[in-house]
């Protein structure tokens, strides 16, 4: 009797690990061009992989499915994503964050001085083809309440989310959450088709030459901008690298699509956030400037909030997920 109940345990385990292991996904490492100290992608990008390291899928205990909150990371990685995930699990959202530099490969990323190396281009190029196959995974999940799935992305992560408002509508993802998007990289799409929500800490000018170079009103370079393969047609389409010269800027501000989408009778809002910068929920408030030798500019780079923004913010998340 107890070995053929030793027998039935091996065979339920071994068929559950040959269950999981169908969805895994192990990836090439990508290959990449250093010209003019920028990393560029030469090969395919990976794909996401559900088993990857990086990954972490986390559902709360409940007898009934849970709604899901996808967490894309910026120049950051994941841990851009991991804060506000780790709240809204609390809360009662199952959430997935997950390292799309990892999975190209790009071990020594967040060594320091590595990050820097790969422009919002060559980021969002990783980012956004993984971040849309998790989006098509979550379908799949069997515990994933699929009248509630949600978006969230950060920086790099939310230029993406916004494309990703562009691919499906509002009978697979309920809502987008594009906090503090690049102003360069894949750009803002033509048209939404999800309620979404632009988040913008008022003391952002991460990236300018300016102090009070705010980054809802900046015009991206063009030539740091890209076309990616599978996104939605926007504002790059006549403004990226292979096509424009060194000094044409992106002529839509993120305030100017903004109302663009807006007047088109998009389901969209804008939030400001006081005592906030770049990251609002990711650190506290600090104001940073770094000077390039090179280049003899200036760069600011606030990022974080105050406590009571942290506070609001996240709240206003929850409360908007809660009632879309």
């Amino acid at each position: 009797m107890n070995f053929l109940k030793f027998i039935l345990i091996f065979i339920f385990i071994l068929s559950s690990q040959n269950s999981y292991s169908k969805e895994c996904n192990p990836q090439p490492k990508s290959t990449f061009k250093y010209f003019k100290g920028k990393y560029f992608l030469t090969s395919k990008p990976a794909d996401f992989d559900p088993c990857h390291s990086s990954v972490r899928f986390k559902i709360p205990k409940s007898k009934k499915p849970s709604p899901l909150v996808i967490g894309i990371g910026g120049g950051g990685g994941r841990k851009d994503a991991e804060r506000l995930m780790n709240f809204l699990y609390k809360n009662g959202f199952a959430t997935i964050e997950f390292d799309t530099y990892q999975m190209n490969g790009i071990s020594n990323y967040f060594e320091k001085g590595n990050s820097i190396k790969y422009g919002n281009d060559t980021r969002q190029e990783m980012i956004f083809p993984i971040s849309k196959q998790v989006v098509e995974w979550s379908f799949k999940q069997k515990k994933i309440d699929q009248s509630r799935i949600y978006v969230y992305g950060i920086s790099n992560g939310a230029t993406v989310a916004a494309n990703i408002a562009a691919l499906f509508d509002s009978r697979k993802i309920k809502a987008v959450i594009s906090d503090a998007p690049t102003h360069s990289g894949m750009g803002m799409p033509d048209d939404i088709n999800v309620p979404m929500v632009l988040t913008f800490g008022k003391l952002d000018n991460y990236g300018a030459t300016k102090e009070n170079g705010w980054r809802w009103l900046w015009h991206g370079r063009c030539v740091m901008s890209v076309k990616i393969k599978d996104a939605p047609l926007g504002n790059t389409k006549n403004c990226n690298r292979d096509i424009s010269r060194f000094g044409d800027t992106n002529n839509e501000n993120h305030l100017i699509w903004f109302e663009k989408q807006k007047n088109k009778g998009k389901k969209i809002n804008m939030w400001f956030y006081e005592d906030s910068a770049h990251g609002i929920y990711v650190t506290d408030l600090k104001f940073k400037k770094q000077k390039h030798k090179v280049l003899d500019l200036t760069f600011y780079q606030n990022v974080g909030g105050k406590p009571s923004a942290h506070k609001k913010f996240a709240n206003d998340i929850l409360n908007y997920l809660n009632t879309n």
